[in-house]
């Protein structure tokens, strides 16, 4: 039998969080407000206000959307529910005339596979539990790294659009206020030539999108970051750029997990590999 799918709000809030401590995700309430503001959230009741199930999308116009938070509780799995979700994301998507990506786990990456997803970047979840004793490397001397001010926001939105391959300004906007302790630009000779925002999490301070013009450039960047989080961190970045992962090495992290970034039915990229270092999260690409 079908699971019962219905559009997930407000005052469902409390359940979805719910089902992201069990499952032991780091998402807080603010980031469910985002899908319900940006996109479209769904959910499988279970009764008495908890939910079996969850997924959600962000539209990325005109191009492509963002299929996330597919979460089912323990006693709700194995009965199909997840693959009508994502069916439903991937219909409600295709309506708009966008192309679905999601970054799955490789457990996940095979069911995807099987639906017609198609591999793209490789990424990986670094983790810090606790600052490295030592400061790792020095920022370029023609580098100026300063905390993000509104006037950038024109010069930023541009940069990030030929990185990430969309308008996303809202979700930008919205990262930037959940991380004034550490946002921050990179200037190269009066060219702004990176940035880095991130937010707060449930278990860990999340830190991307870093979008930079070199690996000195992001190395600047998140060294300027780290200096000002406590607390675990989490880094999603892109495998291409190996100067930045032993960078967070140095800077004491570890590997927690992998992702794949996966489009359906296309090979055709989204975004500039060579300038994103690291991503938003896999719930928000």
């Amino acid at each position: 039998m079908r699971p019962s799918i219905a559009a997930l709000d407000e005052a469902d809030l409390q359940a979805a969080q719910a089902l992201v401590r069990e499952c032991g995700w780091n998402q807080v309430a603010a980031d469910w407000s985002l899908f319900l503001r940006a996109g479209q959230a769904f959910k499988v009741p279970a009764g008495e206000g908890a939910l079996a199930a969850t997924a959600a999308i962000l539209p990325y116009a005109p191009r492509f959307g963002w299929i996330s938070m597919v979460l089912v509780s323990q006693a709700h799995r194995r009965q199909g529910i997840a693959t009508a979700l994502l069916e439903r994301c991937i219909a409600q998507l295709r309506e708009r005339g966008l192309v679905p990506v999601l970054d799955a786990t490789p457990a996940g990456r095979e069911v995807y596979r099987q639906m017609g997803f198609r591999d793209g970047w490789a990424i990986t979840r670094w983790r810090r539990t606790s600052a490295a004793a030592a400061a790792a490397g020095e920022a370029p001397t023609d580098v100026k790294v300063r905390p993000l001010e509104e006037t950038d926001w024109p010069r930023l939105g541009a940069l990030d659009l030929e990185a990430f391959g969309a308008d996303r300004g809202t979700l930008l906007h919205g990262l930037a206020a959940r991380s004034t302790a550490f946002a921050c630009v990179a200037e190269q000779e009066g060219v702004l030539a990176g940035y880095l925002l991130g937010r707060d999490g449930r278990i860990a301070t999340q830190v991307g999108p870093v979008v930079a013009a070199s690996a000195p450039v992001a190395a600047a960047l998140l060294g300027h970051a780290l200096s000002r989080i406590e607390g675990q961190v989490l880094v999603d970045a892109l495998d291409r750029h190996q100067p930045f992962a032993s960078l967070l090495q140095a800077h004491g992290f570890a590997v927690e997990r992998g992702y794949t970034r996966m489009t359906l039915d296309t090979d055709r990229p989204f975004g500039d590999a060579d300038r994103t270092f690291a991503i938003a999260g896999p719930e928000l690409g």
